[in-house]
């Protein structure tokens, strides 16, 4: 049998369209998934009007591409309109660098910054949180039923397993020193999640990475300084 190089060519294009597409549904980053989405669209249109001569297929591809390049557009133009003062660029850098800057502003805006002075209490055991708390500076001391069991370092968030379990704070967090933290309310900050899902993700992979230092440390602390309190 010859080999027919149209043919092939027709089946790799063909087959490109409905991978990258498959590829763009795996991905979490809202850019990257729109332009493999446009590669998908643009050798799906290709496919449609040179080998399937159907120009219903092709119309849908080129608007499926024109509404994924809009949305690219969108997002660099808030992009490039966002603005950080050197306190929330610090935010974005310690916290949300697997977000774009328009994304850390939306988050930024279910918030407020709070300074506190030594011995604030910051969460209550047993109390459900209004608040999802970032520590940007200072630290605070764990407590619980008032026996000290930790503290949270400058970098620590505060509060997020009362904030994804929705019961109430599993110990009560004090301030040692003055600090500086910015307090994202509760239910302001589910909308945007359940709005925005890679915020969403955003939040879990921070909380469980927040968890898992805290762990770590308090080990390393149980090990080497067990009559100390414990640095999570």
């Amino acid at each position: 049998m010859p080999f027919n190089v149209d043919i092939v060519t027709m089946l790799l294009v063909g087959n490109i369209s409905y991978l990258l597409l498959i590829v763009s549904m795996m991905m979490t980053r809202m850019l990257m998934l729109r332009i493999v989405a446009i590669g998908s669209g643009v050798s799906g249109g290709i496919y449609d009007y040179f080998w399937l001569n159907d120009p219903v297929g092709t119309f849908w591809e080129i608007a499926f591409v024109l509404v994924n390049l809009t949305q690219i557009t969108l997002i660099t133009y808030e992009n490039t309109m966002t603005r950080f003062n050197d306190e929330e660029r610090s935010f974005h850098a310690q916290f949300w660098t697997s977000l774009a800057p328009y994304q850390v502003r939306r988050l930024l805006r279910t918030g407020v910054w709070v300074d506190a002075g030594s011995g604030t209490q910051l969460i209550r055991q047993g109390e459900i949180l209004s608040h999802l708390i970032f520590l940007k500076s200072g630290t605070c001391d764990v407590l619980v039923n008032d026996m000290p069991v930790g503290r949270c370092m400058a970098g620590s968030v505060i509060g997020e397993i009362s904030f994804h379990s929705g019961k109430g704070a599993t110990a009560t967090v004090v301030a040692r020193e003055p600090v500086r933290y910015l307090a994202l309310e509760k239910n302001a900050l589910h909308k945007l999640i359940s709005a925005n899902a890679e915020i969403a993700h955003a939040i879990d992979e921070i909380s469980t990475s927040s968890l898992e230092h805290k762990l770590v440390r308090m080990n390393r602390a149980a090990r080497y300084r067990p009559n100390k309190a414990r640095y999570v």
